[in-house]
């Protein structure tokens, strides 16, 4: 079952609207909300991207659309 996330925080005023939704499962809504993972929607298309946070001695990270899956 999905997740409906709020990318600005209701509590922080985020509308409950298309616009500052994303749909997550479980295990990736926590992730969201307790890592320093961000995800926004992206401003042409309006597609979910997800920005991994940075890691020391490596280029800054950038908007990750998707990934191939681990097997």
């Amino acid at each position: 079952m999905g997740h409906a996330h709020h990318i600005i925080h209701w509590a922080n005023h985020g509308p409950t609207s298309l616009d500052n939704l994303v749909l997550l499962c479980g295990h990736h809504h926590r992730v969201i909300h307790h890592t320093p993972w961000e995800v926004r929607l992206n401003p042409h298309d309006q597609l979910p991207e997800f920005l991994p946070p940075p890691k020391p001695g490596h280029p800054p990270p950038t908007w990750i659309r998707h990934r191939p899956r681990r097997e």
